[in-house]
C-alpha cells in the first residue's frame, strides 16, 4: 500500500473519530479505552491484528483470506464463525451486481444460454420465462418510464449514475418505500415505490454519482419485469441454488435493523444476510474470472462471463460529478463499478487506478469483503456492528473495518509473496 493512503486513512478516520466526538453521546470509559486501541494500536501478525480488532466488536469477527485458485489461506475467527449469518448491510450491493450479470449472460449467450435463465447447477438452462435484460436497457423500455428518467440504464442504476438522488437531497437517503414494502408487495406496490423513487428526483441522469439504495430498487424492478419473475425467485435459481447457500436463511429484508418481516425485493443495496464461507464462494468468479464455487468445494464453470467480471469491477463513473460518497467527505475520491468501490491511489486516470486498485463493498456494520486483483487474492471481513460497542458515538463500524484491513493489507501480501 502507498505511503499516502496509509496517510489518507489515518487522517480519515482521525478526522471521523473527532468529528463523532464533538457529538453529546455519552460512552463507557472502559469500551472507550478498548475501543480505541483496537484501533490505534500496534499489531504485527495477522492473528495479533484480529485478536485486537475483536476487542472492538459487538459480536466478534471471522477473518479469511483466499488465493488466486480460491484456496483458502488465513482463517481466524471469534465469536462468529464462518458459517454465521449475519446482516451483511451494503457487501449486499456486490451480491445484486453479481445476480443482475448472471441474469445478463443468461440472456445474451444463445445457445449455452437461456434468457433470464433458470439455473440449477450454475449453466443457465432452457425452458427459461424470456426476457430481454443488458446493462444498455433503460427504465422507458422496461418500465415504461418518460420524460427525464426514461432514459435511465440498467448500467447507471447498479452504478449509482442514474440521477436518483433521494429526494432531491445530497445525502445518502433512500425513498422510505423501500424498507417499508409488506412482505409479499404486489406488482403495483413495488411499482408505485419506483415510481415515487423517480418523481422526487432531481438528478441529471449520467451527469450525477449519487451514493443511496434508491438506484438498486429500480435496477431489481427492472430485472423483475424483464424476467418475468420475482426477485426472490432470480435471486434463487441464479445464486442460491447454483452456490447452494441456505435458502431457509439467504433472505432480503427491507429493514435489515428491526428484523421486522418486510419484503426485500427492493433492498438490494444493503438488504441481505449471508455468511462469510458462502459469500466467499460468489466473490471467487470474480477472483478468477468467472469461475464460483459450490456447497461442495468444487469449481462452477462459466458461472460469470469474463465480459461481465470485467464490466463489474471496472471504471463505471463515465465522467459522473460526485455529488455524495461517505468516503469522499474525508478526502476519498474512489470511484464505482458495479455495486463495488474500486479503492486506488490515482482515482481519476484508471489506467493508473488499476495498478494498486482494491475492489471492495463494505457495509455500514462493518462487513468488508476486498479484492485484489493485482496480487490475485480476496479477503472477508465478517463483523455485525450495530452501536453497542462500536458504533457512531465514537467511530463508524465500516471505519474500524477498513483499519483493520489497511493494516493487515501488507502482511498479507508478505504472506503470499507478491
Amino acid at each position: 500500500m502507498h505511503q499516502n493512503q496509509k496517510i489518507a486513512v489515518t487522517l480519515t478516520l482521525f478526522s471521523l473519530f473527532f468529528f463523532q466526538c464533538q457529538k453529546a453521546v455519552m460512552t463507557d470509559k472502559d469500551t472507550q479505552a478498548t475501543l480505541i486501541a483496537g484501533i490505534f494500536g500496534s499489531c504485527f501478525s495477522l492473528d495479533s491484528c484480529f485478536d485486537q480488532y475483536v476487542r472492538t466488536t459487538d459480536e466478534g469477527a471471522s477473518f479469511q483470506v483466499f488465493d488466486q485458485d480460491g484456496t483458502r489461506i488465513y482463517a481466524r475467527q471469534s465469536g462468529l464463525n464462518y458459517n454465521t449469518y449475519r446482516p451483511i448491510a451494503s457487501g449486499s450491493k456486490w451480491v445484486t451486481a453479481i445476480t443482475a450479470m448472471r441474469a445478463i449472460d443468461c440472456n445474451t449467450n444463445s445457445g449455452t444460454f437461456a434468457q433470464c435463465g433458470t439455473v440449477t447447477t450454475g449453466t443457465c438452462n432452457s425452458g427459461a420465462v424470456a426476457g430481454a435484460i443488458s446493462l444498455s436497457r433503460t427504465t422507458g423500455q422496461v418500465l415504461g418510464w418518460t420524460g427525464t428518467y426514461a432514459n435511465v440504464t440498467l448500467r447507471q442504476l447498479l452504478s449509482f449514475t442514474s440521477g436518483l438522488n433521494a429526494g432531491g437531497g445530497n445525502g445518502s437517503g433512500q425513498a422510505s418505500c423501500i424498507s417499508s414494502l409488506p412482505l409479499g408487495a404486489t406488482n403495483t406496490q413495488k411499482d408505485n415505490c419506483v415510481g415515487e423513487i423517480r418523481d422526487q428526483s432531481t438528478g441529471t441522469p449520467g451527469a450525477l454519482y449519487q451514493y443511496n439504495s434508491n438506484h438498486m430498487a429500480v435496477a431489481q424492478r427492472m430485472l423483475e419485469v424483464s424476467c418475468g419473475k420475482t426477485w426472490d425467485t432470480l435471486f434463487t435459481q441464479l445464486i442460491v441454488t447454483p452456490l447452494g447457500w441456505d435458502g431457509s436463511q439467504a433472505l432480503w429484508k427491507g429493514n435489515f435493523r428491526t428484523g421486522d418481516d418486510t419484503d426485500g425485493s427492493l433492498s438490494g443495496a444493503y438488504g441481505l444476510s449471508i455468511s462469510p464461507e458462502h459469500y466467499a464462494r460468489m466473490l471467487n468468479a470474480l477472483l478468477t474470472n468467472g469461475t464460483a464455487k459450490n456447497s461442495a468445494g468444487a469449481n462452477i464453470s462459466n458461472f460469470l462471463s469474463t465480459t461481465s467480471v470485467t464490466e463489474i469491477l471496472a471504471d463505471q463513473y463515465n465522467g459522473a460529478r460526485i455529488g455524495y460518497s461517505q468516503f469522499s467527505a474525508f478526502g476519498y475520491r474512489w470511484q464505482y463499478g458495479l455495486g463495488n468501490w474500486r479503492f486506488c491511489t490515482v482515482t481519476n486516470v484508471p489506467a493508473e487506478c488499476d495498478k494498486d486498485l482494491i475492489s471492495h463493498s463494505i457495509g455500514i456494520n462493518g462487513f468488508y469483503p476486498w479484492l485484489d486483483k493485482n496480487r490475485n487474492y480476496m479477503a472477508i471481513l465478517a463483523v455485525n456492528n450495530v452501536g453497542r460497542k462500536n458504533g457512531l458515538s465514537l467511530l463508524p463500524p465500516s471505519s474500524t473495518s477498513l483499519f483493520f484491513a489497511e493494516t493487515v493489507r501488507p502482511l498479507i501480501h508478505t504472506q503470499i509473496g507478491r
